[in-house]
Formats: C-alpha cells, structure tokens, sequence
C-alpha cells in the first residue's frame, strides 16, 4: 500500500490540506469548511494517510476526530516550523504544502496530546482554575489602580475585605466611585469562582491515585499535584535532563568553534507551568517549620555550591523528579528515598 503524507494547515473557519506520497509527488489539495463532517470525509477519502498538524487551540479536538480513521495524526510545535511561519510567500494552501513535505521528511518537533479523556479534562480545569486565579489578580491591580488616580495608596488585601468601606469613603468623585463599585462586585464574583474552580480541581484529582500520593511530598498541595500531572500527563514522556528542559530549568551552553558565545542561563523553551510548580513546592518545603527531606536537600546542596540560587535550582529539579519518579514506579514519599541517588527520576 503506498504511504501518504498529508499536511493540514487549520484554522476556526477553513481547513488546507495537500496530500503527497513517498516521493514527494502531490496527491490531492483541497480546502473546506472547518467542521467535524468535513474532517469525516477528508479521513475516509484518505483512511491510510500520516495527517500532519500545528498546535493550537482546536489541534486536540481536530485530533480525536481524524485519528480512528487516518494512519495517524501528529501534532508538531509550530515555534520548530520556521520554513512554513517565515516564508516569503504566505497562504493556506502553501503552508499546508510545506507541512506534507515535513511530514513526508519527518522533521517536526510532536507535541504531546494525551487520548485519556479524564486526564484532557483535569487539564482543562487546572487550565480554568489558573485563568480565574490570573484574572483575579489582575483585577485587584486594576482597584488599585483606579484608588492611585484619586489620590488614595493602598496596601495589602485590606481594601477588598474589612477596609473595603473605609477605602471607599475616602473617594470623593462619586462617578470614580461607582466605577470601584462595580470593580468590587466582579472581585466578590471572582472570588467565590476561583473556590468553585478549585473544588472541581480537587474533585477530579480523586480519579488519579498519583495525587493522592504526591501530596504527601512537603510543599506540595492538591493544586501543585493536580498541575504537574496535567503538565507531564505520562511520567515515562520524560528521562531526568528532558524533564528539567521541559521545566525550564535546564542549564542552556552556546558555543562556536570551542569558545563560548553569551552566558550560560536557563532555557525559556518548555513548560513554566512546571517551573512554577517546582518553585512554590520549594517555598513552600522551606517554610515549613518541622525538618524535612526537600529542606535538608537544600541545605547540602547550598553547603556544597556556596550559592543559594543554584541550591534552589537543585532543589527544584529535584522535586519534579521525585515527583515523576513516585508517579512512574507507583512509590510512596517519604524523607529518606530524597537523599537517594537512585531516586532522582533518571
């Protein structure tokens, strides 16, 4: 049977596609509607075809519709794509073209996009939980904001709870008032979403045995648990050093000819979710006032760096591969397995 290689640029109103075979020869070129019927029929007309997408918001849904009747549907990062993103000329059909040939080539970078339907939707409510906590915040600047126009410099949360009046009373234009007014009420709304957000959060968490065991690491709650397992969703995706680029915590060297360009520094390409994760988790280990594993890590690590941030940086790496390694051999936490070279998640 001959291989076919589709590329299939989409979008939230028409779908490219252009279809070639091993060697490169177009097949087929079409452009529709983009709809789920219409997918239908692209995936019968072409049932054993490799369909090559971008990421995006709609790649997942696009995924489970072609998958049970294509080949196979990959999913490649789009920031790796500099030919199709950067070139000269620039249309769907083009783009759709130049995806077929990496497909044909095999030069993609894939993203990850897990078919367990409880692990999409913890994603997606870790996702809702997230976005109403940014939203939340960035009301609160905005309040803020608006009591600096009028002379009025507050501090702390106390404006949005017990000196909520007090704060209010000193603002004399009454339209600028009512302005606060209505801010205050999306605040309270905000408010009461984000705990609803998190009860569903932790909700769904009970359909994963593994969060029930990482919450046990110290600093790390239901949410952080709930967050990693979103992120990495299969704990055998990753070895130790792509683990720590997938967090942006690895160490990033360039060099030309054996000299080094720049300086060494963390890499940005990845997940910083997970670097966030590993970083409240570690805060958090800290601040905890009985000894523990993560914090006496720490403190060997700083004894034997000499440099608080590279010891925080170890001890970051270090929970994330715990936690993936409790995930992977289904272990339980305790103090002792962190001193454990065996233990690093390698």
């Amino acid at each position: 049977m001959k291989r076919l290689y589709a590329g299939m640029d989409i979008g939230s109103k028409e779908c490219a596609v252009v279809v070639v075979d091993s060697r490169g020869r177009q097949v087929d070129a079409c452009v529709f509607r983009t709809s789920e019927r219409n997918l239908l029929d692209f995936a019968m007309k072409h049932h054993g075809a490799i369909v090559l997408i971008e990421e995006c918001e709609i790649a997942s849904w696009v995924r489970s519709v072609l998958k049970p009747y294509v080949s196979s549907v990959i999913v490649c990062d789009p920031k790796r794509n500099a030919w199709v993103a950067k070139g000269g000329n620039k249309n769907d059909k083009l783009d759709a073209a130049k995806l077929a040939e990496l497909n044909r080539m095999g030069s993609y970078a894939e993203v990850w996009h897990s078919d367990d339907q409880d692990l999409i939707g913890l994603k997606a409510l870790v996702k809702h939980y997230d976005e109403t906590s940014r939203r939340l915040a960035a009301l609160k600047c905005q309040i803020k904001a608006r009591y600096r126009t009028q002379g009025i410099f507050t501090r702390g949360d106390a404006v949005f709870g017990c000196g909520r009046n007090k704060a209010l009373s000193l603002v004399c234009n009454t339209l600028a008032r009512m302005a606060i007014e209505q801010d205050l009420c999306l605040h309270d709304h905000l408010v009461e979403a984000k705990v609803e957000a998190r009860k569903l959060v932790v909700a769904a968490s009970a359909r994963f045995e593994v969060i029930g065991r990482l919450v046990k690491i110290p600093g790390v709650g239901p949410i952080l648990a709930a967050r990693f397992v979103a992120c990495v969703a299969d704990p055998h995706r990753f070895n130790r050093g792509a683990l720590n680029s997938y967090s942006c915590l690895a160490v990033v060297k360039r060099s030309s000819d054996g000299s080094p360009i720049g300086r060494e520094h963390l890499g940005k390409a990845g997940n910083s979710l997970l670097k966030d994760v590993s970083r409240t988790a570690f805060e958090r280990a800290l601040a905890c006032r009985k000894p523990n594993g993560i914090k006496e890590f720490y403190e060997n690590s700083l004894e034997r760096t000499g440099n608080r941030n590279k010891a925080r940086l170890n001890t970051q790496r270090k929970i994330l591969a715990i936690m993936k390694a409790m995930w992977r051999d289904s272990t339980e936490y305790s103090d002792e397995l962190v001193m454990k070279k065996a233990f690093t998640g390698a």
